[in-house]
This record gives structure tokens, C-alpha cells and sequence, in this order.
């Protein structure tokens, strides 16, 4: 084997991989967001910051509604291995604390869903519209009944 072509192999098997893309990155950031509820069309406006966890790797989030709005919440997003998805917490003052699962991007969406036992099934989810737009729609099923949207926000990256 010529010599240039034992480095080169040997350099090449010695490269990283490259990294795979984050992807949770997208949200990152502050977002301001204003919408409404269902079916009232009452006005909803959130501020919504996600910070990485230095530690960790989890994403974190905290959700706070403008007033009137009383809405508060602190969630934490991270890859768990063993499930090979994704799992979220969600701790606010009127639920105490749920757990959601997500497959990841699918396509421009991703999909925070629950359902658990004498619990209401929800889905939190975020659409990609821009880099730096979203949309986010809370939808819920009470007394087992279809899941319908509960409040939508539109939301821009600061």
C-alpha cells in the first residue's frame, strides 16, 4: 500500500464523526408569543424562555402568561435512552407535575403527548413556521372524549 494512501486512511479512521445536528437547539432562546383560548377566543399572551442546563443537557423552559393570565410553569426536555425518544416534566401550579413523551422532529412538528391513568390525555404541540417562528397549540381529551385544541400561541424568537 503506498504510503499516501495508509495516511489518509489512518487520518480518516482517526476523524470524529461529525456531530448530529441538536435537536432541541431550535428552541433555545426567548419567545413571545400571543394567541387564544378555545372555544371563548379570549387573548392569551406568554413569554417563554428555553435555557440548555449546563450540567445536563436538559432543556429547560420556563412559561409565564401575561396578565391576566396566571399561568406559570417550569418544564425540563431532555433524550432518555432507555425509552429511545425523548420524555418531558411539566410542574405548574394547577397539576403539579406530568410527564409527556415525544418522538422528536417529525417533519416540522414536534409533539409533546400524555396519557395516564385518571388523567385527561394532552398534547402540547410546537410547529415550526420560520426559524425564528413557531406556533403552539395545547390540546386535551376530558371524560375520554376527542382531543380537541385548547389555546393556540404564535411566537417569535427574540
Amino acid at each position: 500500500m503506498p504510503t499516501s494512501l495508509l495516511i489518509t486512511g489512518l487520518l480518516a479512521a482517526a476523524s470524529p464523526e461529525p456531530a448530529a445536528p441538536d435537536p432541541l437547539a431550535y428552541f433555545e432562546g426567548a419567545w413571545t408569543c400571543a394567541g387564544h383560548f378555545e372555544p371563548s377566543k379570549k387573548p392569551l399572551a406568554s413569554e417563554m424562555v428555553f435555557r440548555r442546563d449546563p450540567d445536563t443537557g436538559a432543556l429547560l423552559k420556563q412559561h409565564r402568561d401575561a396578565a391576566p393570565g396566571i399561568y406559570k410553569a417550569a418544564e425540563t426536555w431532555s433524550f432518555s435512552r432507555v425509552a429511545g425518544g425523548f420524555r418531558a416534566t411539566v410542574a405548574d401550579g394547577y397539576n403539579g407535575l406530568r410527564w409527556y413523551a415525544s418522538p422528536g422532529w417529525e417533519g416540522d412538528r414536534w409533539t409533546w403527548s400524555r396519557q395516564g391513568a385518571g388523567e385527561p390525555a394532552e398534547q402540547f404541540v410546537y410547529s415550526r413556521t420560520a426559524p425564528a417562528r413557531m406556533t403552539v397549540d395545547w390540546m386535551i381529551s376530558r371524560a375520554g372524549a376527542p382531543i380537541v385544541l385548547g389555546d393556540t400561541l404564535a411566537c417569535t424568537k427574540a
